[in-house]
């Protein structure tokens, strides 16, 4: 496994808690924003491992958090970059380092944001959907040479990213407003990426996978009402 992070302390934490659990793993400190970066990770990958098997993107973020009436267009351009090229420069590196030798799978990580509405969200919900749209094309274009590309949409997920909207009571609260009634955490968001890589997958591609508690089944208002 290569890993990448932009603080190389928390990196080498990660390498060393993945190599006391047997898994060989190479560390890769820097940022996705740096063009010379998904390059270092395909390297990194044949120097030590000879072949490019799965690849996850992880990137993501708001540049800029507001209402679209205050934002500007390098806080849209900028949100929408880095949630789409990072994402598209590693798969582009990856088949240039052999992803495709042997067949091969992508998983990129979405968000639910684009079917929400929330003011202060919008230029993330755009560059999300972005993504989904280079997801479901890509794995169209590459679905012949035997690679398959899905994502994972996740709602509000406990991480240490989002410990300010959790943190208070573990969670509980915005849980309970779940249909499935519990929070998603990182583990949850790892086994479907892990699903979607396996070949328990095979004949998945293409996919944007929901795993966010139920979240997406949210209602609106209906001027009809259950008797």
């Amino acid at each position: 496994m290569v890993i990448n992070g932009r603080d190389p302390s928390a990196l080498a934490t990660t390498e060393g808690d993945l190599r006391a659990r047997g898994i060989d793993v190479v560390s890769v400190a820097g940022s996705m924003e740096d063009d010379a970066t998904p390059s270092r990770l395909v390297e990194a990958a044949r120097e030590h491992f000879g072949r490019i098997d799965h690849l996850v993107n992880t990137i993501g973020g708001p540049h800029f958090a507001g209402s679209f009436e205050v934002m500007d267009k390098a806080g849209l351009v900028d949100t929408v970059a880095l949630n789409t090229w990072p994402t598209l420069a590693l798969i582009q590196a990856a088949l240039s380092g052999g992803l495709a030798e042997g067949g091969g799978s992508v998983v990129n990580i979405s968000s639910g944001a684009p079917r929400k509405t929330t003011p202060s969200m919008v230029a993330y919900a755009a560059a999300k959907a972005a993504l989904n749209a280079l997801t479901r094309t890509i794995a169209a274009d590459l679905g012949p040479r035997g690679i398959r590309v899905n994502a994972v949409s996740p709602g509000l997920t406990k991480t240490s990213g989002t410990k300010g909207l959790w943190e208070a009571d573990e969670g509980r609260d915005a849980g309970a407003k779940l249909a499935l009634g519990r929070l998603t955490e990182a583990d949850d968001i790892a086994a479907a990426a892990a699903f979607l890589l396996s070949d328990d997958a095979r004949q998945i591609t293409g996919v944007l996978l929901d795993v966010d508690g139920g979240n997406h089944l949210a209602g609106g208002w209906s001027p009809f009402r259950a008797t």
